[in-house]
């Protein structure tokens, strides 16, 4: 009976937006029947509904979110948390557990919607200005920009302060044909402007002299990176400094 109303739940993911989260001093938790109903379908978890959908439109299992990661994530959440909160797991009474559940199945309901069905734990590179991807969508897409985004007063001491001088480079991206490649930041001293990713070019010519290969990414099939000259994103950025 748990591990039929485990599945039903997970299975089910039709919550959205509604992850509890409970301070440390208000709720006795029951994280251990929870996490003993969730082993009793980590196949189910790992292979039907972990899935991503693929550039041709094939639902598989994700390459990124797997059952044995997620469980290592949900026991320091529900029994260490973030600051002095933790995630919701049901009370310790009778059957208390299939209220934390129906908390997991929110939780990975969002996820879904996020990031599993895409593969991908970063942001992918999809604003589109005049036919073209500006590598500056790190910086933020749609207009935004994400390194003026602040936390609320109550919030405010897990805010890091923007370093203009980091370096870093995502791990995930998009994988259609011609996706860009994964966003990167740095410093004007390293990239005095950026340009954009030309989904376009045809970089897998082994038949070219010199011959050419699409190597920014595993399983690339088009696209650059082009510097050669600045080229705005929405909010105007032609750097990925900060």
């Amino acid at each position: 009976m748990r591990s039929s109303i485990a599945s039903i739940i997970l299975l089910s993911i039709g919550v959205r937006n509604g992850t509890v989260a409970y301070s440390k001093k208000q709720r006795n938790l029951d994280t251990t029947n929870l996490i003993q109903a969730l082993d009793e379908v980590k196949n189910e978890i790992d292979n039907k509904l972990f899935l991503y959908l693929t550039p041709d439109y094939q639902w598989i299992p994700s390459t990124v979110y797997r059952y044995d990661d997620f469980l290592e994530s949900l026991k320091i959440m529900s029994e260490i948390g973030v600051a002095e909160k933790l995630f919701y797991t049901g009370e310790n009474v009778d059957n208390g557990y299939i209220y934390g559940l129906i908390n997991v199945a929110a939780f990975l309901a969002q996820s879904m919607k996020e990031t599993i069905q895409y593969d991908a734990c970063d942001e992918n590179s999809w604003d589109l200005i005049g036919g073209k991807y500006p590598l500056s969508n790190a910086c933020g897409q749609l207009g935004q920009s994400y390194q003026d985004y602040h936390c609320s007063d109550e919030e405010k001491h897990m805010e890091c302060p923007v370093d203009p001088n980091m370096s870093i480079t995502a791990v995930t991206h998009a994988k259609w044909y011609g996706a860009p490649g994964p966003l990167f930041c740095g410093p004007k001293t390293e990239y005095s402007f950026t340009g954009i990713w030309d989904h376009l070019y045809e970089c897998n010519r082994p038949w070219a002299n010199p011959p050419e290969t699409c190597s920014v990414y595993e399983g690339q099939k088009a696209g650059k990176y082009d510097n050669s000259a600045p080229y705005a994103n929405n909010a105007g950025r032609t750097d990925v400094e900060g």
